[in-house]
């Protein structure tokens, strides 16, 4: 393949044109792609690509901007970005499925184009607690006051960054969708659902959909010991109330101390706020998942 030039804009940057130029390096190939950092209209009519700039969005010509008129809107009301119009054309094949597209999608491209479209996302739950969002972050590679940095070549920095992120979220969406499949084999299978066994560590909140579902057991992941863990599973995702809680004097305690009180031989741990409990057995793990309740 010839080398195809990828022109943005100049000046400033935001995640949408970093994702965005991230995005076509994973669907073009790094070493396939220049990009260029303009707003000359003869630079940007030359390119063989252009995101978030030139005015005009025409996927056959290679155009992906959204600041003119007539762009268009997800069925949610959420305007596309720059990113937004490159994942919806190329994200199932830059993530290798349309499952692993669409958990893209969902968890990044999303409330990127929503708060570059002015939408807001995050309500603050604090006074004096304020949301540090990805646009923080891509911020914190902008040129510092005073040195010598300049936009052009922070932008490739922030770019670097930005491509390893997304093909880390791309490979966690593929293996989301392995054990999602895994998950639902288990619940089918399974004659008592309110209680799930799982042979491999497997997150709470993978379990939200299924509504009679109240503990996870599966062993402690990344554990340099054999322990199992009983986990109550969430309400909703990324949310903090859970469908039940394990006894209110089991609370905080550790190894003797929460024997002595749960009767449970190999109890390890229990979380002070009651959602997850570790024993050193499957069987240990099991019984107190019996003992949680809403």
């Amino acid at each position: 393949m010839a080398m195809q030039t990828v022109v943005t804009h100049s000046g400033s940057f935001d995640p949408d044109d970093v994702l965005a130029v991230a995005s076509l390096q994973l669907y073009l190939g790094i070493d396939q792609i220049k990009v260029v950092r303009s707003r000359q209209e003869e630079v940007i009519n030359k390119a063989d690509w252009a995101v978030d700039v030139g005015g005009k969005y025409d996927v056959a010509a290679r155009r992906f901007d959204h600041h003119q008129n007539g762009v268009p809107k997800r069925d949610n009301g959420v305007p596309y970005s720059a990113f937004g119009l490159v994942w919806k054309e190329f994200g199932e094949i830059i993530a290798g499925s349309k499952e692993a597209a669409d958990h893209i999608e969902k968890r990044l491209v999303l409330p990127i184009d929503a708060a570059d479209n002015h939408v807001t996302v995050c309500h603050p739950g604090h006074a004096e607690v304020t949301a540090f969002e990805f646009f923080d972050v891509i911020d914190t590679f902008k040129p510092v006051w005073g040195s010598s940095e300049d936009f052009d070549g922070q932008f490739m920095k922030a770019v670097e960054f930005a491509r390893g992120m997304l093909k880390r979220m791309i490979a966690h969406g593929q293996a989301h969708g392995e054990m999602q499949d895994m998950v639902k084999e288990h619940y089918e299978a399974a004659n008592e659902k309110s209680i799930l066994h799982f042979p491999e560590p497997v997150p709470r909140h993978a379990l939200v959909e299924y509504e009679d579902v109240t503990v996870v057991v599966s062993p402690v992941p990344a554990s340099d010991v054999n322990n199992w863990m009983a986990a109550v599973v969430p309400v909703q995702h990324r949310g903090f109330q859970n469908r039940a809680v394990f006894p209110e004097d089991w609370a905080g305690l550790v190894e003797e101390e929460l024997e002595e009180v749960c009767h449970i031989d190999g109890a390890v741990f229990c979380h002070k706020e009651r959602y997850i409990f570790v024993a050193d057995s499957k069987e240990g793990a099991t019984k107190a998942a019996r003992h949680a309740r809403p």
